[in-house]
């Protein structure tokens, strides 16, 4: 039997014996199929405001009294610095971010400009728009489930199993 298929096994077993359903499909699939889908409803209140949600998150990330040098914000943001050099070159283009040099030679820190602080209240109200637009569709108590299990996921999977 192959390694996934004992692992199957294994999982069948564990979960039999305590009593829980062994869950179908891919869960990687399943959570990435619901992220699109929820990428979708965001981007299409965002478009009002020629934002994208990752752009908007971004945005709103760097509201704060302090500019973050790249590496911070990328890991704030779960990207990687590549992607998130990709991200940030059509909002400096806009001229809704600028950077600057860091501390030392090999970091820069981002900040908001004027026109990107009126951007991002601007597109506040369209993401609340789909916040709610979410909230009713889902009902509050499951909204709020899912953002706790969604949270002890990200707990978990941050973890590091080496350790």
């Amino acid at each position: 039997m192959s390694h996934y298929g004992d692992d199957a096994v294994i999982s069948g077993w564990h979960s039999r014996m305590m009593g829980e359903a062994a869950p179908k499909g891919c869960t990687c699939f399943r959570l990435r199929r619901t992220t699109r889908s929820m990428t979708r409803l965001y981007d299409a209140h965002l478009k009002v405001v020629d934002l994208t949600l990752t752009q908007y998150s971004v945005l709103a990330k760097l509201t704060g009294d302090v500019a973050p040098d790249m590496h911070r914000l990328a890991a704030v943001m779960g990207m990687d610095r590549t992607s998130l050099s990709r991200t940030l070159a059509p909002l400096e283009a806009r001229g809704l971010i600028e950077s600057a040099p860091g501390d030392d030679r090999r970091s820069r820190i981002v900040r908001l400009t004027e026109t990107g602080k009126l951007l991002h209240r601007e597109a506040e109200h369209h993401w609340r728009a789909a916040q709610d637009e979410i909230r009713e569709r889902m009902g509050g108590r499951d909204l709020a489930q899912l953002h706790r299990l969604l949270d002890l996921v990200c707990e978990r999977l941050a973890a590091d199993p080496s350790e």
